[in-house]
């Protein structure tokens, strides 16, 4: 399957979820999917999507937090595996888009493509509920288990490399401007104080 056929199923079944996503292609694809402001696109720290994420689950943990990792990032930072399994967040969903490459400087090849288990590994580091998924009618199919079940849940979302890597156009905001929308969508629709009175 294509990345953005899955993130527009995910996208689909997204409900009042918090969405984290990794930087390059995981938030390129997102932000083109849902034109969201009120998500968390990860700039200049590769591998901590997933760290950032936790840390909003245990914060909040009666809303759903959405991880939208990517390989190359995750095995920046495979030890998130092991806090995740520790901390137990019942409301974490982390899915991983694996295409085997590092797509956003030019495709290049994973070095360990076609022979890493990623779900198997997040199993390994103690999180129960970790799947692999091919297809888009698979994902349709198993969708909805995955957002209502307890969690913490894994899921790898396989799908092809594009070979247009850099034709997904990015979120036309970072930085500072990104923290200041997500941080006020947060207080806003959860009701929460975000930000102290200096503003930050």
């Amino acid at each position: 399957m294509k990345a953005r056929e899955a993130l527009d199923l995910l996208a689909a079944q997204r409900g009042d979820a918090v969405v984290v996503c990794a930087l390059g292609m995981a938030a390129n694809e997102w932000w083109a999917a849902t034109r969201s402001e009120d998500a968390f696109y990860m700039h200049g720290a590769m591998g901590f999507a997933a760290s950032f994420a936790l840390g909003l689950a245990l914060s909040i943990p009666r809303t759903p937090v959405w991880v939208i990792n990517a390989d190359g990032s995750l095995c920046m930072n495979l030890g998130c595996l092991l806090t995740e399994a520790g901390q137990a967040p019942a409301n974490l969903r982390h899915f991983v888009v694996d295409n085997g490459v590092y797509q956003t400087v030019g495709a290049v090849p994973m070095v360990n493509r076609g022979q890493a288990d990623y779900a198997a590994i997040a199993r390994a580091a103690g999180i129960p509920v970790a799947r692999t998924i091919d297809s888009t009618a698979e994902l349709a199919r198993e969708l909805p288990a995955i957002v209502e079940g307890p969690g913490p849940v894994f899921t790898v979302l396989r799908v092809a490399p594009e070979t247009g890597f850099l034709g997904t156009p990015p979120m036309t905001f970072e930085g500072a401007e990104m923290k200041y929308r997500f941080g006020r969508a947060l207080e806003k629709s959860l009701g929460i104080k975000v930000f102290g009175p200096q503003g930050y």
